[in-house]
Parts: C-alpha cells; sequence; structure tokens
C-alpha cells in the first residue's frame, strides 16, 4: 500500500468530517494523502472523487493542489516530494491562495448566431472566384467566428472579471464554446454564479469553488491561456 498525494496545506488544517484523508505534517505546512494500492492506476471514479475531495478540503483554509494521480511509497517519500517543490514556496502559495478560490465559466454559443453575426459584420460574399479563393475565405469566416465568440464571452463576463484577482482562457474541448477560470475571493462566489444566471443569448454553466488548479503562478489581473491541462481529467 502506498500514499497518493492530494494537496498541500496548512498543518493546522481542519479535515472534512468522515474524509479518508489524513495529514502528513512538515513544518507548519502539511501534505494531504490517502491509502492507496500498489501498482494500480487511478481510475475515472477516483478521479473525480479526488477533485470533490479537494473542494471538501477548501472551507477549511488554503489548498495548493498537486498533480492528480501523484504516489509516494510512505510517509517519509511524501515529506521529500513537497521539499521537492521547496517548502517556502509552498508556504508562500498557500498565505496568497488564503481565502480565495477558482471558479470555472462555460458558455456555449449557438453556431448559426455566430455566423449571421460574422456574416453581417464582414459581409461575405459566399464564395471566391477559384477554389482557392473560396477555401481561404472559409478560413477567413472561420477566424472570424472564434474571435466574435471570444469577444461576445468577454463582454459577457465583464462584471465577473471585475471581482476576480485572475482570469485565464482555457481552450474548450468544443469549438463551439468559450471556457474561463476565474480566481475570486470567496466572499464573492455566489455574486459570480449570479452575474453567470443572468447571462441571456448564451448557455452558461458555472462550477467552483475549486481549488485554484490554473493560478498556481498568481499572476494577477493577467488573462492567459492555459494551454495543457494539469491532467488527462483537465485538472
Amino acid at each position: 500500500m502506498s500514499l497518493h498525494l492530494h494537496a498541500v496545506v496548512r498543518a493546522t488544517h481542519q479535515l472534512p468530517d468522515g474524509s479518508s484523508f489524513r495529514l502528513v505534517e512538515l513544518e507548519d505546512i502539511a501534505v494531504v494523502v490517502s491509502e492507496h494500492p500498489d501498482g494500480r492506476a487511478l481510475t475515472e471514479q477516483e478521479a473525480v472523487d479526488d477533485l470533490a475531495g479537494l473542494c471538501a478540503l477548501l472551507p477549511g483554509g488554503p489548498v495548493v493542489p498537486l498533480r492528480i494521480g501523484t504516489t509516494a511509497a510512505d510517509e517519509t517519500a511524501a515529506r521529500a516530494a513537497v521539499h521537492a517543490l521547496s517548502v517556502p514556496v509552498v508556504r508562500n502559495r498557500l498565505n496568497q491562495l488564503d481565502g480565495v478560490a477558482e471558479m470555472h465559466v462555460r458558455l456555449v454559443f449557438d453556431e448559426d448566431t455566430a455566423l449571421r453575426a460574422v456574416h453581417d459584420e464582414s459581409g461575405f460574399t459566399g464564395g471566391g472566384a477559384d477554389l482557392a479563393a473560396t477555401i481561404a475565405q472559409g478560413e477567413r469566416i472561420a477566424r472570424q467566428i472564434v474571435a466574435w465568440r471570444r469577444n461576445q464571452a468577454d463582454g459577457m463576463l465583464a462584471s465577473v472579471s471585475a471581482v476576480a484577482l485572475a482570469v485565464a482562457v482555457l481552450d474548450p474541448p468544443v469549438h463551439t464554446e468559450e471556457h474561463r477560470a476565474f480566481l475570486v475571493p470567496l466572499g464573492k462566489v455566489e455574486a459570480v454564479r449570479d452575474g453567470v444566471a443572468a447571462l441571456n443569448g448564451v448557455t452558461a454553466i458555472c462550477t467552483g469553488p475549486l481549488p485554484a488548479f490554473h493560478f498556481l503562478d498568481l499572476a494577477p489581473q493577467q488573462p492567459r491561456h492555459q494551454d495543457q491541462p494539469a491532467s488527462r481529467w483537465g485538472w
């Protein structure tokens, strides 16, 4: 039996009642661990449970999530893994994440609406003089639809961005969607949910609060693209 390493928290962190987690302390911080059978790969359900467990940790204080599926042979190896990350760096990140969480917003746009909007704005003729010109115009239309969705999302989510400490533009799995991650104070979580629920003309899904997977470098007020997810499950 080995240990599954989930996150780093303060040593005084209160674990949720009934949790399978326990703390392996290292100075004033601790790594959150659970028992993990040797040599067995993480299942899809365990990945979902892992995220749910990390979310359940948030009320107890700041959480620095570790890459999903990280394991250690024993408590000594778990402490060594945190040492490899640098205890002062992790401690600083915990301080910076105190009182904040990540919220995800997914906007699903109607493709016909996007196409009509781009056509009306650009006045495309519907075809070129030859095949190459037709292909080139199709590529321009596709690029302009992407830009239109991005601009629409920026405008719709301006009020959410205004209360966020940082914003990350995430690569959506479907081309008709726009995804954003926001680092927000815990006291603003309901305001974010209400703002997303009030959006019109788009299907909007709000998820969170989550651990700050996309903000561990904590670059405030700098929107950025998240090119590579932290795991094959997307966090």
